[in-house]
């Protein structure tokens, strides 16, 4: 698509989207963002801010972002993953891609942040398509995974189309670093699913192993966003770096606080089945500080079905309540509020961070989830 301009996309994109938004299961990002605004009012929380909220800053830019995306997916092949991108996911990744660049001259280079932030999406689509099919998961974002709807062939090929495309998004910037850095990310996130695979079904995984795992295979590209924003907007040494240290330390707080909400939260919040991690043999941390509590024929006992690769409902929702009696859940959120703490803790002081207010809120919402 190099030789499709913007505009070009822009208008193709916007009439696919009217075409797409009739069709079951693809509610415009609009829609979603006042149902999510309407069950937090119900909830009483309505006086915290939604990630929409926090974004709506950067909304129009984000559009443009997803207008670059589905340009790029006109084919009839591609365009089969229209609906996993369009299905109301958070848009983190290039939200952090523009809001990084804001420490900069976005202005002048808002043209090839536009494309970074593409660039990124597409490689985290990409991601979750080929983890869902290892995870054998049936539903993303409450929508039924590419693979359990086209076929495990064509989702493989799918997520290596996409790789494709972000690279050919990156390569339309024309800057070898960013081309070698993310390229290096995507080996050190394939390295983590390759670790969390060698590790499932063992109870005796530590501390230290899970949270190399999730610096790998999450907070690596949640850090590339923002260190990637940040540079080719040509942010200054010193705001790249904190930015980026932002980066690490906010991906490892929303990985664990995930992990967490696997076991305890709502399944229409999580948008999959709750404890599916677990139930594929996957240990996150509050059941990692649940298994270290115990001595070891306690643990052995307790976690039978999972080394007999035998889970069910049943144990699953037994481990998720030893989980939260034994105050393995509250331990978790804990070492989350850590990690947040030394989010905001690299931003500050602001000298130098473009919409650093914007950092903090992010923050707090990664915390605001568990609530």
């Amino acid at each position: 698509m190099s030789g499709t301009s913007t505009t070009g996309r822009r208008s193709a994109t916007r009439s696919g989207a009217k075409r797409s938004s009739a069709k079951p299961g693809q509610a415009s990002s609009a829609r979603g963002s006042a149902a999510r605004g309407a069950a937090a009012a119900k909830n009483g929380a309505a006086a915290r801010p939604s990630i929409g909220d926090i974004l709506r800053p950067m909304a129009a830019d984000l559009e443009l972002v997803a207008d670059d995306i589905l340009g790029r997916l006109q084919h009839p092949v591609p365009r089969m993953v229209v609906y996993l991108i369009t299905a109301g996911g958070k848009r983190l990744r290039p939200a952090l891609t523009l809001l990084a660049g804001r420490s900069g001259d976005y202005e002048a280079r808002r043209d090839h942040l536009i494309k970074l932030s593409s660039a990124v999406e597409l490689t985290h689509t990409a991601t979750l398509i080929h983890d869902d099919i290892i995870d054998r998961s049936a539903m993303r974002r409450q929508q039924p995974t590419f693979h359990s709807r086209f076929g495990t062939e064509r989702a493989v090929l799918m997520g290596d189309y996409l790789y494709a495309t972000a690279f050919e998004a990156l390569a339309q910037i024309g800057d070898a670093y960013a081309m070698s850095h993310l390229a290096s990310i995507c080996q050190q996130m394939s390295r983590g699913e390759f670790q969390e695979v060698e590790c499932r079904f063992k109870v005796d995984v530590t501390e230290q192993e899970y949270l190399q795992i999730v610096r790998d295979k999450t907070a690596s590209l949640i850090a590339s966003c923002c260190h990637l924003g940040a540079y080719l907007s040509g942010a200054s040494k010193d705001a790249v770096d904190r930015i980026t240290r932002f980066g690490w330390e906010y991906g490892m707080a929303f990985q664990v606080i995930d992990d967490c909400l696997d076991l305890i939260g709502e399944e229409k919040m999580v948008g999959k089945p709750l404890r599916s991690d677990l139930d594929k043999g996957s240990l996150s941390l509050p059941v990692i500080y649940l298994a270290s509590s115990m001595g070891k024929a306690e643990r052995r006992k307790l976690f039978a079905p999972l080394l007999n690769k035998q889970t069910d409902r049943r144990f699953l929702a037994r481990i998720a309540k030893e989980a939260r009696r034994s105050g393995a859940i509250d331990r978790a959120i804990a070492s989350a509020k850590t990690f947040v703490r030394n989010a905001e803790a690299a931003i500050t002081p602001t000298d130098g961070i473009g919409a650093a207010q914007t950092y903090h809120q992010l923050a707090a919402y990664a915390m605001t989830r568990m609530q």
